[in-house]
């Protein structure tokens, strides 16, 4: 059943780009969702394999489910651009919301876990989050009123990188960790190229719409592969 998932997901996805670069509307949020729900039917095959880490399973899979929440909210912004606002505050909400699962899910299943964890995590994030806002000007990006928010979300997907991470040294970097990696790299360099997207002007192009969702979505087929792993 996973390699049958995978494969109907990669094939989603490209169906997906393809009618989100030459069409939009709503064919393209309905073929996205779609996309998404492949990733969380890729985690709940893993999950059906593997029950030992049922925290570290359960936390995973909230987050997946926010994760196609904010993909739908965001692709109505283009189809009802009158809410374009609350259609996009939704979606980052909805995101933030994801990492906050994905976060300690990660946290829940180091083996071995130490106070000073998350404070390293924490501090490493407040750096990466002014360092977004610092350079909005030197890279000619205009966040406007979702400044607080691009902020905060900054804060949260770089938590998941540096949170696996953390976890790859942790537990001698086991094969879970070094996907959660991998995977939390691609999705914090998604995002870098959505910024561009969203907030700089003449960003909004066919190749970052492709680039950004092929990160996107390797990152969340990859955390979804994690529940194989104990």
């Amino acid at each position: 059943m996973l390699p049958a998932i995978i494969v109907l997901g990669v094939v989603t996805t490209i169906v997906f780009l393809v009618i989100r670069v030459y069409k939009g509307g709503l064919p393209a949020m309905f073929t996205k969702a779609c996309a998404s729900a492949c990733f969380i039917g890729t985690a709940c095959a893993a999950f059906s394999y593997n029950h030992d880490d049922f925290n570290y399973g359960i936390l995973m899979l909230l987050g997946f489910i926010f994760s196609l929440l904010g993909d739908i909210w965001l692709d109505l912004k283009y189809v009802y651009k009158q809410h374009e606002y609350v259609y996009t505050t939704a979606g980052f909400i909805c995101f933030m919301v994801g990492h906050c699962f994905f976060i300690p899910a990660m946290f829940s299943d180091y083996g071995k876990f130490k106070a000073w964890y998350p404070v390293l995590a924490a501090a490493i994030c407040a750096v990466c989050a002014a360092a977004v806002l610092l350079t909005e000007k030197a890279l000619k990006m205009n966040y406007g009123k979702y400044r607080k928010a691009a902020a905060v979300y900054s804060f949260l997907v770089s938590g998941s990188l540096v949170t696996a991470v953390i976890g790859m040294a942790v537990t001698g970097f086991s094969t879970k960790y070094i996907l959660l990696s991998v995977g939390a790299a691609a999705f914090l360099l998604s995002d870098g190229v959505l910024s561009f997207i969203y907030f700089k002007e003449g960003g909004n192009t066919k190749v970052n719409v492709v680039i950004n969702h092929i990160l996107y979505y390797f990152a969340q087929f990859a955390f979804a592969s994690t529940l194989l792993f104990n």
